[in-house]
This record gives structure tokens, sequence and C-alpha cells, in this order.
């Protein structure tokens, strides 16, 4: 099989590894647009390219003669881009896809790591693949338009898979360390709304099963716990024994958000290598 990671980030790389220890004959090309990370990469690949998706000649480049194009795409920089990046990164790329399809005759499957945000707020209440999706931002709207375009590149010769995934956490990502600068501080609210995540080591893993199983549609790739934030902090901090923090009461301004489930993943297959955040068991949330 021959296969492009389109996005070689944090979520794209711990592809990369799995694949180089389960698929080592798997011709691979990765692409990144930064060539600062060529030296931490290049021995994950048979090729490795400079690639920003909305150039039509870079994109070609990388998926041509392709069978398989994952789309891990991510606006650059750490901090929390417009929704002009966000156009930028997702629309943009994808429509450069659509313009390349004429010339990509081999490629037969799209995979592609959306994010569950796009069910906006509900309430606090259970969403799965079937719930109405809710534009409730630019950000959002722009993701959604996203699937959309992938959606229609679909057909009886390509499969387009739309992995929706929840918060990442992992190495590098560890939830202790991003939480441990509340040690003691106030926060707004009462921490009620609901979060969800998954471990780096599953989206990876669910996506290499994606790939494997010829997965189409969409797909929530989450893990067993959704989680009050309060109930995520306290439980950090406390592990920690670190000083809680005081929740100043009141209603959540950002609502309070969803729980996704996970049973399509399931359905199909995968297996959840971390279901909990910790290992423990989940805590009765209702």
């Amino acid at each position: 099989m021959e296969l492009t990671i389109v996005g070689c980030g944090y979520l794209g790389e711990a592809v990369a590894r799995q694949l180089q220890t389960r698929r080592p004959a798997l011709n691979l090309t990765l692409t990144t647009t930064v060539t600062e990370r060529h030296a931490e990469l290049t021995d994950l690949a048979d090729q490795l390219l400079l690639c920003d998706a909305t150039e039509p000649a870079q994109l070609l480049a990388a998926l041509q003669h392709r069978r398989t194009a994952v789309f891990c795409l991510a606006p650059r920089g750490n901090r929390r881009v417009n929704a002009d990046g966000y156009r930028q990164t997702f629309l943009e790329s994808f429509r450069c896809l659509r313009s390349l399809l004429p010339d990509l005759p081999h490629l037969r499957q799209i995979i592609y790591t959306g994010s569950s945000s796009v069910y906006g707020d509900a309430d606090g209440d259970w969403v799965d693949e079937s719930t109405a999706p809710a534009a409730e931002t630019e950000h959002g709207a722009v993701l959604l338009e996203s699937e959309r375009l992938l959606t229609e590149m679909g057909g009886c010769k390509r499969r387009v898979c739309i992995l929706r995934l929840a918060a990442l956490h992992g190495p590098g990502r560890e939830l202790d360390d991003r939480l441990k600068g509340l040690a003691g501080r106030e926060r707004t609210g009462d921490g009620r709304s609901f979060s969800n995540w998954v471990h780096v080591h599953d989206a990876a893993g669910a996506l290499i099963a994606a790939m494997d199983g010829a997965w189409s549609g969409i797909v929530n790739v989450v893990n067993d716990e959704p989680i009050r934030m309060r109930n995520l902090v306290d439980r950090s901090l406390e592990r920690q024994q670190l000083e809680p923090v005081h929740w100043s009461g009141g209603p959540e301004t950002s609502g309070n958000g969803r729980r996704i489930r996970n049973n399509r993943l399931k359905a199909l297959g995968y297996r959840l290598q971390y279901p909990m955040l910790d290992g423990g068991r989940a805590e009765c949330l209702l």
C-alpha cells in the first residue's frame, strides 16, 4: 500500500511512528510545512516533502500514485488562530485537493482527522454521529464546510472517512502538566461543562484501523469518559498534591458542553488502549 500523511504534526507523527512498527514495508510519504522538522521526521518515511496543501503543484507531488491520503492538518503555531486561518488551513487545502482529483486516478481512500467541536454545545446531553452538528462559531462553520467538501469527493471508487477527534492528550501533552498552573487559582463558573478526550495513541490507532478496514463516513474518536471540567481539574491537582481550584460559582459562560458516544468506533472493531483518562473507573457523571 502507498500512503501519504499530509501534515505531520503531533498526531501525524504519532501515526507515522505506529506505522513504522506495525507496517515496516509500507511505502510512506510524510509532508510538513516546517523545514526544521526534517531531522526528526526523515527516518519515519520513505519520502519526506515540504508541502503546503493549498499549493496544487506541491500537493500533487505528495499524492501522485498514492492509494491513500491522510490529512492531519492544523494551523501553524501554538496559538488559536482566527477563522481566516482556519479557512486557509482546511477549506483551501480541500479545494485544492478537489481540483487535483482528475490527476489522481490511483487515490482510493481519503481520511481526515477533524474535530468533535462541530457538535457545538448540547447542554450536557449525549451526541453521536447521527446528531446534527451545530456551527456555533466561525471556526465550527469552517470545519463543517471542510467535512462537506470531503464527503462530496467520495463515491464508488473512492472512500472518504472523517474522524471527529476529541481533545488530544498523551506524551508531550500530559494533562497534569497542562493543568498544574491552575492550582490555587480562582476560575469563573462552577466547572459543570463536559469535556471529551482521547489519547494520541488511540487517535493514531483508530486512523490506522480506518485505513486497514476501509472505513467510510463519520466516526467519533473519543474515549469512554466524558468528564466535567471541575472533576478533571480537581482530580489532576489532587493527584499532584497541589492546591485545588476555587470555583467562583454561577453558570458556565460557554454552556454545559456535550458527552460524545464512541459506539460506532467500537462497532467497527477498534479497542481503546486508553478508555479512561487515568486508567481508573469512570465516575458517575449523570
